[in-house]
């Protein structure tokens, strides 16, 4: 679930790849708002969502595309566990911790994953990243 998150300014940067980043600007140290999104991840890729924010966020939603993705959370500093697997037209609602990281991985090595997300929570600092299925 993305609960968490108010009103705060969104800024969008381009890093590697063409990959878009999202950092929400603001003046106090935890800042609620909420993040709507058409995430797409490329087949073998993980989407970093997070790590090292004060506060905790939601992440809810729905698998859009025909591959699975499987959801999992990594504390700072820990390992990263399975929360669990959303089937194509399934729904994720998952609650991240204060300095979590959400990762949603394409168990694909061949297609596109597709979902329509909301994040809520503290979005003062929450950074975007994609990496490769590890």
């Amino acid at each position: 679930m993305l609960h968490m998150l108010s009103r705060s300014r969104l800024t969008i940067l381009p890093v590697a790849g063409g990959i878009l980043a999202f950092v929400a600007a603001s003046a106090a140290p935890v800042v609620a708002g909420t993040i709507n999104s058409n995430l797409q991840i490329e087949a073998g890729k993980t989407f970093e969502l997070g790590g090292g924010q004060e506060g905790g966020f939601v992440v809810t939603g729905r698998n859009t595309g025909p591959v699975a993705v499987e959801v999992l959370g990594k504390p700072e500093g820990g390992t990263a566990t399975v929360r669990g697997t959303v089937a194509p037209g399934g729904s994720v609602d998952a609650s991240f911790a204060a300095g979590e990281m959400a990762l949603l991985r394409n168990t694909s090595a061949s297609r596109m994953a597709t979902l329509k997300l909301k994040v809520s929570g503290d979005t003062s600092a929450l950074g975007m990243s994609y990496s490769g299925n590890r």
